[in-house]
């Protein structure tokens, strides 16, 4: 032996609720060991290669790909050589995955090509022998079973170091893990659940003594380390060839452009042709012809999509028909999307009608083989609250024993105070703290889809979710890393609003020539968005953003680009800069060389690509390691590069004679893009789609409205949406079984209320009565609906409370409605043949009908709201003895301490600079809509109170903030 021991049975937390720490732990640990190689073998998967691969360049570590094949009560090591090998492991983990086949045994041999496999399963021992060429018994400090086996097999033993733990105290965490994946408690686990107490990482010494007894075990182990050098699975972008000949792509993509290029400009002025050759030769440098042109044929099967992200700033794309924004007219930066530095592959983000998008994707796979498609996955990795409550679940608490230690443990929280915890409870939230961060299961990434020019499962291991779809089992970013090429297909409500405004408009007679249509030179509309009216307008109907659309006044498209972008979360104190900078408030610039980036946005900081176009003018990075900055500050467990990259961005800037206070002034700009934010391109696609939708709010309003509610809003509540219709002025007509559709219509100044509002009644019920209406007529009585439609009691139940049928049953109140049709139902009703008044029953009994308090309450609690009135019809009386003014009058009361009755119609928490919860609550009553905030104290005081759905009196002093106003909440009081 050389000395030298390799761990080649490692697991990590990627082994889903069984191992017990990060790879980055067990890399370190390794290293601090001597080790110079390991072997990372999770269960079944690969979900942590990239991390691993990365983590081992970081400390100097050779790494050793491979996992640990498990089916049934079998196992393997399978451990790569090669590439050969890589695309043969994720075939096997596939199939393991998948469940296509009984056991191991079948599967093995044909993976063994460019792998080492090991295995401690005799029967898989046996089954193996003489059909895989590189084939090890494997030995563990736990067991030798395996060598009396092997020996009479003739196959070598090799030494491995079974790592489950790097410290005894490992084990309860492993033990809870275990329970957690059994859905049972720890109590209750057997020993063959967990790994082994003893499955530590040890040292080089250790590994000697443990395996003193086969010297040449660990001879063995040497020998695989030595042959497995696989190490680098990025070989180039993966993605099918468009027609099968990479130049005819090219050449395709050239001509489709051009012809593309014709409609949108017309005759092609020189620029644009500059601005085209100039994307074109880089895509085809970078082999990426091919990408665009299946793009484009997906985005052809609908007509509504919205090509957003960065490859909206890209001519091709809009020529193409991908996107909808016209990069050269709102000088959109290309290089943010693609450039000849750039490493990573080009990402396009197309959004889809929501209600659509689903079919597409399956149309998607359908042309291109679901063998050669699959969506990626998402990590869900445990959270502090989701943590907490599966630990102490493994303990055996009850859901409601565990929701009030929540409480007690945010109450006490908030006041600041030290929880009295027992033993018990400190335990679990040891446990808790100890798992957060791990990754717990795999879920289905929104939209992005990977195809590849052969099988897939050659590429990267496949998985089935749950709804039976193909996924492969990285995520977005280990996707990116194996070169795999992601097509995001994305749902989007607001486009399904547009369609269907605009189909209700054609059906009243107004055609939207979509040709020429230019809601972005709309006046009617420009000034509706400068003052802030646009509840249900996409992207623009949150009330942080009505409220800056009215702190700024400005409602044209430039300015709605930058306020889609600057309104991120950790940009509060640069938005009230910016607001007053539109102002008039005199500002200096950060640095001449920023100027040219900066001019357009005031002078801060805005969109991504200001990370990387600032890193690259002041500090010198290159712009794919500008890039770099930009992408690491979406990234979780950023800290230690974003350390690095401030140091390089401080002695870069340093060097071009930047004072120490401008880098940290500029600094904190870069650090307000942490989490989530947008590149320019993105900003303006998004701004398309909101002019689209405030012009038909502007000019339109019933049909958008009917749209929005029929798609399910968005920020607010159902009764939000219909109070907000009535505001403008429409009309809400009943629920009626001979006027309404499946959503809600729209004309003039009327809104007919569709089924889709309607709570518990069946999707099959509504499509009988809408298609048998079509096609004999509207429906005369009760009796004519039953014989026509088969409806069973429950659904005529929900009808009846609803109101729906009183136009068929006119005299009747709907207490007698519901008595006629259950009396007059003879046996079998509603099936072929029966009729409603087989035994007509002459005379009904003397029906009560219930008063109208209860009829609407029955009424609001099938609909989620009331056709002609406010919820707060209900509370009248008790809140008729509150002195308080009327809502749409708080803006006369500024600086003034206010009462107001208050229906709440959406709230959002946020963190303040210090770290403590607030919250933001919109609130309505009869009148108009307005905005409160709960500071940390009263949001400590009264913010678990507001989940009840009841109204609210509300005191508090009246704000003014550059034109918006909200009420500072000093007290709340429930209307009971």
């Amino acid at each position: 032996m050389s000395g030298e021991f390799v761990h080649l049975q490692v697991r990590s937390c990627y082994s889903l609720l069984y191992g017990t720490r990060t790879i980055g732990e067990l890399v370190a640990r390794a290293a601090d060991l001597g080790y110079g190689a390991m072997a990372l073998t999770d269960i079944n998967n690969l979900y942590g290669v990239h991390d691993f691969l990365e983590a081992c360049r970081e400390r100097g570590i050779r790494p050793i790909v491979g996992a640990e094949v498990r089916k049934n009560d079998e196992r393997a090591l399978v451990l790569v050589k090669n590439k050969m090998g890589f695309s043969a492991l994720t075939g096997l983990i596939s199939s393991v995955m998948t469940g296509e086949d009984r056991g191991l045994a079948p599967l093995l041999p044909a993976a063994s090509a460019g792998n080492i496999i090991l295995t401690d399963s005799p029967g898989l021992l046996e089954e193996l022998a003489g059909r895989v060429d590189e084939l090890y018994a494997m030995v563990t400090p736990f067991s030798r079973k395996i060598l009396a086996h092997a020996a009479r097999l003739r196959v070598p033993p090799a030494a491995v170091g079974e790592v489950t733990l790097l410290e005894k105290g490992d084990y309860d965490v492993h033990r809870v893990l275990r329970a957690i994946a059994a859905r049972d408690t720890v109590d209750n686990l057997r020993g063959g659940d967990c790994a082994p107490a003893d499955s530590l990482l040890f040292s080089l010494r250790e590994a000697r003594h443990i395996f003193s007894d086969c010297p040449g075990a660990l001879t063995n182990t040497a020998t695989i380390a030595g042959r497995c050098r696989f190490a680098r699975i990025f070989d180039g972008f993966i993605f099918p060839v468009y027609g099968g000949e990479r130049n005819s792509a090219a050449s395709l993509l050239r001509s489709r452009t051009l012809e593309g290029a014709e409609v949108r400009y017309g005759e092609l002025s020189e620029s644009v042709m500059e601005r085209v050759d100039y994307e074109l030769s880089i895509i085809g440098e970078k082999g990426f012809a091919s990408y665009f042109l299946i793009v484009a044929d997906i985005v052809k099967k609908t007509s509504r999509t919205c090509g957003r992200g960065s490859a909206a700033a890209s001519i091709v794309s809009y020529c193409l028909g991908i996107t909808n924004v016209d990069p050269v007219r709102h000088n959109l930066y290309f290089e943010r999307f693609l450039n000849p530095e750039r490493l990573d592959p080009p990402d396009i983000d197309v959004d889809f009608a929501w209600d659509e998008r689903d079919a597409i994707i399956g149309d998607v796979m359908n042309e291109f083989g679901s063998d050669r498609c699959a969506m990626v996955s998402t990590h869900i990795h445990f959270r502090e609250a989701s943590a907490l409550r599966d630990v102490a679940r493994a303990h055996g608490l009850p859901d409601d024993e565990i929701t009030a230690f929540e409480r007690q443990l945010f109450r006490e929280r908030q006041a600041g105070t030290a929880a009295h915890i027992d033993s018990l409870w400190q335990s679990i939230l040891d446990t808790a703290f100890r798992i957060r961060g791990f990754p717990r299961h795999l879920s289905v990434h929104v939209g992005g889809l990977v195809m590849t020019p052969e099988f897939i499962r050659g590429y990267v291991p496949v998985e089935r979710a749950a709804k039976n779809v193909p996924v492969i089992t990285w995520d977005k970013d280990g996707a990116e890393a194996a070169g795999l090429v992601k097509i995001d297909l994305l749902g989007n409500r607001s486009l399904a609003v547009i369609r269907d405004a605009l189909a209700n408009l054609k059906e009243n007679g107004v055609h939207v020539d979509e040709r020429t249509w230019d809601p972005v030179s709309d006046g009617k509309t420009r000034d509706m968005l400068a003052r802030g009216d646009t509840m249900g307008v996409f992207y623009v109907e949150s009330p942080a953003m009505r409220q800056l659309q009215k702190k700024t006044g400005r409602g044209d498209f430039e300015h709605l680009v930058i306020h889609s972008s600057i309104i991120r979360p950790a940009a509060n104190r640069f938005i009230t800069e910016y607001v007053e900078r539109l102002g008039g408030k005199p500002w200096k610039s950060l640095h001449p060389r920023l100027d040219h980036i900066l001019a357009e946005t005031y002078g801060i900081m805005c969109y991504q690509e200001d990370v990387s176009k600032v890193a690259v003018a002041l500090a010198g990075f290159t712009p794919a390691e500008g890039d770099g900055l930009r992408k690491i500050l979406t990234k979780r467990n950023r800290e230690v590069k974003l350390r690095e990259y401030r140091e390089r961005f401080f002695s870069g800037a340093s060097r071009n004679g930047v004072d120490d206070a401008t880098c940290a002034a500029i600094w904190a700009m870069i650090e307000s893009f942490d989490g989530y934010s947008f590149c320019k391109p993105h900003s303006a696609s998004y701004a398309m789609v909101s002019f689209q939708s405030a012009w038909l709010k502007a000019h339109y309003p019933a049909e958008f409205m009917a749209a929005v509610i029929s798609n399910g809003g968005g920020y607010y509540t159902l009764p939000g949406y219909i109070s907000e219709a009535r505001r403008l002025g429409m009309t809400i007509d009943p629920l009626d079984v001979n006027e309404s559709g499946y959503g809600f219509r729209g004309k003039g100044k009327r809104v007919r209320a569709g089924f889709v509002a309607v709570a518990g009644l069946r999707h099959a019920t509504v499509k009988a009565l809408v298609e048998e209406r079509g096609r004999g007529g509207p429906y005369r009585s009760l009796g004519d609906l039953d014989r026509r439609v088969h409806i069973t009691p429950a659904d005529y139940e929900i009808l009846v409370a609803s109101g729906a049928l009183d136009s068929v049953a006119p005299g009747l109140g709907r207490a007698a409605q519901l008595w006629h049709i259950l009396i007059n139902r003879g046996e079998g009703a509603g099936e072929a043949g029966a009729s409603l008044f087989e035994s007509p029953v002459q005379e009904l009994p003397r029906v009560r009908e219930k008063p109208l308090h209860e009829r609407l309450r029955q009424e609001y609690r099938v609909m989620g709201f009331l056709c002609d009135r406010h919820p707060l019809f209900f509370w009248q009386e008790k809140m008729a003895s509150y002195r308080k003014i009327p809502a749409r009058d708080i803006a006369l009361h500024i600086g003034e301490i206010i009462t107001v009755a208050g229906w709440p119609v959406t709230r959002k928490a946020i963190l303040t600079s210090s770290g403590n919860p607030m919250e933001f609550v919109s609130f309505e009553d009869e009148t108009a809509m307005y905005e409160t905030v709960f500071f940390p104290e009263a949001y400590r005081r009264f913010s678990h109170q507001l989940e009840e759905d009841v109204p609210w009196i509300i005191r508090g002093r009246v704000e003014e903030d550059h034109g918006a106003v909200n009420i500072n909440v000093q007290e709340i009081r429930k209307v009971v």
